[in-house]
């Protein structure tokens, strides 16, 4: 088995300590050429808030091509566009592992497949670590503080390996359908790594009780420390408790996640829908965000999400190609649905004033591009405001409750920000297409389709073919079970 050096306790850490961990290639195989000293590398607040950066580094990603996994810096939002991709985008580029996805025929040894399993759970055992050495922390605050964010980027990793790697929730199968390996203790060691290949996969009803612990916990312990500037808060905890319940169909509970974060008035909608995006800082809508203009959480810029969406000067492949029939779901006058043609090849994301524009100054120029993700510096949002009135709209119309507000007041709230004329009433369909308008290329269609049992192109939302492989070569060293469709 080959092995490389792999520091994944963060590098600020690592150099402060001269001290790195060793790991192998597949990071659900953690095996370290010599155990850790945990009580050399953790003695205070600052060694767990270090790791803890390494840990928000991990989730974020840095694009260098198809080995390294982007996680929320890319592919968490790319791989769920391609997979559910018909006739609203197409795939320009030249590397073949993202066309794979779009055409529903991915292989076991798919690289993005790979780098992203491997990135979170490179991630997941940084946070192992935090997690276990909490009682070195200097005050129960910072335990508090330190540990609810911890437990909330857990709790996301393994929502979203458990949406992209496993059969749906809402198939009534959920307690035998095979989920992902939950590793939930630290490795660092022969004996610990040993112990893991046969570690299995655990049932999807299993990883979602695990997510849903983390979130809450995370929450609970948050609450005391208001937005927490840049990092996780507990609002963002209960953003993300709102996804997890909403994917669940557990709609009481959804509603009360996303009211609990809209109830705060922390936050509030920017001006216009363009104006949300490709900000140097934390706009008023972000709930969470990757931090890339600061050394708050995720550091340096990342070209994941601009690279492939964007095609302006300096920035994008415009590989992420957005096709003609997707401006069907737009309303006349719908600000998201505009799309500027004026643009000459030293145009940059500050010139771009509509939500699409013609791509210029790249391979690929010419195609029609959103402009959500617009330049590898700014920040890449993760959770925002106008998620969470729309959730709460979906949630309450669902179980029949008015939790905050009704249904067709939050749904009003999206529309006359995007210049439309409020509804006076709101259908089921309606709310699900204000979704998809407001949420476009934001990594939400595979899960929304999949949790309202939408076909997607042609292929059933239960299709095994819909569902990521396990990375051949974690099944190579691991008894892993493979999914259904790779067989």
């Amino acid at each position: 088995m080959k092995t490389k050096l792999y520091t994944s306790l963060g590098l600020s850490l690592v150099l402060s300590l001269s001290l790195s961990i060793v790991s192998c290639d597949s990071k659900l195989d953690i095996e370290p050429r010599a155990s850790i000293e945990s009580n050399r590398v953790f003695t205070n607040s600052s060694n767990l808030r270090a790791a803890l950066f390494g840990a928000y580094s991990e989730v974020k990603g840095t694009f260098n091509g198809p080995q390294n996994g982007e996680l929320y810096g890319g592919d968490f939002n790319i791989i769920s566009e391609l997979i559910s991709a018909d006739s609203n985008v197409h795939w320009g580029g030249t590397f073949g592992e993202y066309r794979q996805f779009e055409n529903k025929r991915v292989i076991t040894v798919n690289s993005r497949v790979t780098a992203n399993w491997v990135r979170a759970y490179t991630a997941i055992n940084v946070l192992n670590n935090v997690l276990a050495n909490l009682t070195v922390a200097d005050t129960p605050e910072d335990r508090a503080q330190i540990e609810g964010e911890a437990k909330c980027l857990r709790g996301m990793l393994y929502f979203e390996l458990v949406r992209l790697w496993s059969k749906t929730w809402g198939l009534g199968t959920e307690a035998t359908d095979p989920g992902v390996p939950l590793v939930l203790t630290p490795v660092n060691t022969v004996a610990e790594a040993d112990a893991l290949k046969t570690i299995g996969r655990s049932t999807v009803a299993a990883v979602y009780a695990q997510v849903i612990n983390d979130l809450e916990q995370a929450q609970t312990l948050l609450t005391p420390f208001d937005k927490n500037g840049t990092n996780i808060s507990a609002y963002a905890a209960a953003a993300m408790l709102s996804r997890v319940y909403l994917q669940q169909g557990n709609y009481p509970k959804a509603a009360e996640k996303a009211d609990f974060v809209i109830s705060s008035e922390l936050f509030e909608l920017s001006g216009e829908p363009l104006d949300a995006f490709n900000n140097t800082a934390n706009s008023k809508e972000d709930i969470f965000a990757i931090q890339q203009s600061t050394l708050s959480n995720a550091g340096t810029s990342n070209g994941g999400v601009s690279t492939f969406y964007a095609s302006l000067n300096g920035t994008g492949r415009g590989d992420m190609q957005v096709q003609e029939p997707h401006f069907h779901i737009y309303e006349p006058g719908d600000l998201r649905g505009f799309i500027q043609d004026d643009l000459n090849d030293a145009a940059t994301i500050t010139n771009v004033e509509d939500m699409f524009y013609i791509g210029v100054f790249s391979q690929n120029s010419g195609h029609i591009q959103t402009a959500k993700w617009g330049d590898a510096n700014v920040n890449i949002q993760v959770i925002r405001l106008a998620e969470m009135y729309l959730t709460r709209a979906e949630a309450n119309f669902e179980a029949g409750t008015a939790v905050g507000d009704a249904p067709v007041n939050d749904i009003n709230v999206i529309r006359e920000r995007a210049g439309l004329d409020p509804l006076a009433v709101v259908t089921r369909d309606e709310i699900r297409l204000e979704r998809q308008r407001e949420l476009a290329f934001e990594g939400f269609r595979l899960h929304d389709f999949r949790r309202w049992k939408f076909d997607i192109n042609g292929l059933p939302f239960s299709s095994p073919s819909l569902i990521l492989p396990i990375p051949e070569r974690e099944r190579e060293v691991y008894d892993i079970a493979q999914n259904e469709a790779y067989n």
